[in-house]
């Protein structure tokens, strides 16, 4: 199954521009990030470093580096910020590990258990960033699952990068529970 996230994110990765701009190797996308500006509705896509450790199945992640913005309804290129250049957090470290992936709310799940979650949770993009463009509320029930699955799917080591990059979005959407 595809979604439109989905779809443009591979189309993204296949663009000579995001070549030139995104190393090949070893990089993540992290979490579309919505946004409204100016009655018009876009999304912004993280980019971070992730290297596998096979020795023992984890992944290191690594700060996002870099994010790019698409007008969601042509899917034109509109912002790209190299994070190195311009931080958007003080003290940045890109060299050292910020945690690793699997992280404990899906560690149990094999590839395709994830990705089906993965899916679903990007299908679920797919209805805000319409509801957004149409200025269609969704229900209280989607926001609780939109909320929950979210909350399960972001890895913990990037969360505060996310909250930084989308603050207003990442505030409403992902509520912790308080320890």
């Amino acid at each position: 199954m595809s979604t439109t996230m989905l779809a443009l994110i591979d189309a993204l990765r296949k663009t000579p521009l995001y070549r030139q701009l995104i190393p090949s190797e070893n990089v993540g996308t992290g979490w579309p990030i919505p946004v409204r500006r100016q009655g018009k509705v876009y999304v912004t896509l993280p980019f971070f470093g992730q290297v596998h450790d096979y020795r023992v199945h984890q992944t290191l992640l690594y700060p996002p580096f870099a994010v790019i913005t698409l007008d969601w309804t042509n899917q034109k290129l509109v912002e790209y910020v190299d994070l190195r250049f311009r931080p958007s957090w003080p003290d940045p470290d890109w060299e050292t590990s910020v945690g690793t992936f699997p992280h404990p709310a899906v560690a149990g799940l094999n590839k395709e258990p994830y990705e089906d979650l993965r899916i679903k949770l990007l299908a679920m993009y797919d209805e805000m960033m319409e509801a957004l463009t149409s200025n269609t509320p969704l229900s209280a029930e989607w926001d609780s699952a939109f909320r929950a699955l979210l909350g399960r799917m972001v890895e913990p080591a990037l969360e505060p990068y996310y909250r930084v990059l989308g603050s207003k979005f990442f505030s409403h959407f992902l509520v912790r529970e308080a320890v």
